[in-house]
Formats: structure tokens, sequence, C-alpha cells
């Protein structure tokens, strides 16, 4: 048998650097292979985040849609019935812009409390509307300000027309804040829930905010708040009236005129 060869120096370090690039090539078929499985992982992942964050913001959106919808007001069939003319959102939008314009420029005495109650309810069928609105939200937001601001002049229409009657007609107000003011004077001859003076003076502040901010937006809560404010002052004028001026002359009927001459005909027959 012969003998194994003897390495030399020169042929043991040919031989490690040899192993050397050996290990190096499998290291770096290793990190390679490494690197792709993780950037495979890294862009599954980042998938997965991007579905989850549009599922939870599809949630989000029907479950804000079912919220609002529960804002909607009953409205009965006649009432519905007789805005039926105004079919189209569109109508509703635009009747409620000029109507608005209307009671911000309108003289004092101009409006009754039927004329407004009827109003309101057409308002409330377009409330009713605008909650439907899903495409576009600020379009929503938009009719939501619109509503609000209707509503809140309603309310100061309607406080302004009681306090019109207890001053026979001699005195104006410049302000919401000024008939509420006013209304306070009168406690015993106009009472008045503690409740409901607390949301008049937070319709005051939000009235003036809309009246002198016309970039001012607010979302469809607080178009229901207004609403409702809205509907309480209306019955509260009605109670006020009934009780302490309906067969009292104050030279202009505060109803419409054929309630006035219902009023009258049933006093003569008394």
């Amino acid at each position: 048998m012969s003998a194994a060869p003897t390495q030399t120096p020169s042929t043991y370090i040919y031989n490690n650097n040899n192993n050397n690039n050996n290990n190096n090539g499998n290291d770096n078929d290793n990190h390679s292979t490494n690197d792709k499985s993780a950037g495979h992982f890294a862009r599954r992942r980042w998938s997965q985040a991007l579905a989850l964050a549009d599922q939870l913001r599809r949630n989000t959106k029907l479950k804000r849609n079912e919220q609002l919808r529960q804002y909607a007001f009953e409205i009965s069939s006649a009432d519905s019935h007789e805005s039926s003319v105004m079919a189209s959102l569109e109508a509703q939008t635009d009747y409620t812009n000029s109507y608005q314009i209307e009671l911000l420029q309108a003289k004092t005495s101009t409006f009754t409390l039927d004329s407004l109650t009827k109003n309101f309810i057409r308002l409330k069928i377009t409330f009713n509307r605008m909650l439907d609105i899903n495409k576009n939200e600020l379009q929503q937001i938009t009719l939501a300000t619109s509503i609000t601001k209707t509503a809140l002049l309603i309310l100061l229409r309607s406080i302004e027309a009681i306090v019109e009657i207890i001053t026979k007609g001699t005195r104006s107000f410049p302000n919401l804040s000024s008939l509420i003011s006013y209304i306070r004077s009168y406690h015993k001859e106009l009472p008045i829930h503690g409740a409901l003076l607390v949301e008049w003076y937070a319709a005051a502040h939000t009235l003036d905010l809309l009246v002198g901010d016309p970039d001012w937006l607010v979302q469809p809560r607080k178009a229901y708040w207004a609403m409702q404010v809205c509907n309480e002052t209306l019955a509260w004028a009605r109670v006020v009236f009934n009780e302490n001026y309906r067969n009292t002359p104050v030279g202009r009927p505060i109803f419409d005129r054929d309630d006035s001459y219902c009023s009258v005909d049933m006093k003569d027959q008394d």
C-alpha cells in the first residue's frame, strides 16, 4: 500500500479556501431562500391587513347607517301623501333651502303656527330621506346642516309668534337669545320646562354659528337634535296659545285664517 500524500502548507490553504467558499455559497443560497420566504410572508400579511382594514371600514359604515336610521321620524300616511309631489331628494332639498331663506329674511308676524307646523312635517320627510344617503357623505352632511338651520329657524319663528302676542307687536328682538330672556321674564304666563329652556340656549348658540359662518357643517346627529328641539318648541307654543290666547282677540290670528274663523264661530254659538 502506498502512503497517503502529505499535504503541503499551500495545498492545505487551497483546500480550506475551497471549503470556505462552498460554505459561503450554501449560506448565500440559504439567505436568498429565507429572504424570498420572508418577502412572500410580509406581502401576504400586508394583504391580509389591508383586507381586514377594508372589512372594518365597511362594517363601521353599515353600523353607522343602521344607527342613523334609528333617528328616522314616524310620518303619517296623510302627511306622506301630501308631500308626495316632492318625491325626489333634490326637490326636497331645494324646497328646504328656499324655505330656509324665507324664514331667515322674513319680517316678524309673517308666519303662523299652522304654516310652521306644516313645513316642519315636510322637513321631517326630508330628514328621513337624508338618512338614506350612503354614497356621498358630503351631500349628507351638507343636507344635515341645511335641515339643522331650517329647524332652528322654525323654532325661532314659533317662539317669536308667541312673544308677538304678548307685546301686541310693539317690540322686536334681534335674536333667539333675546326672545328667550323675554319669555323668562313672563314665566308665570309662559311656563317652560327647565330642560327645554336649556335646549333653547343651545339652539341659540348653534343658530348663531350657522348664520354667522356659512361654511360651518354639522353631522346628521346634530340635525336630529335640532329637529327634536323644534318639535318640542312647536308643541309648547300650541299649548301656550290654546291655554292663554285662543279666545283673546290679538288683531292677527296666530293660526291660519280658517282655524281662526272656526274659533270665532264656536264662541258665537256659546
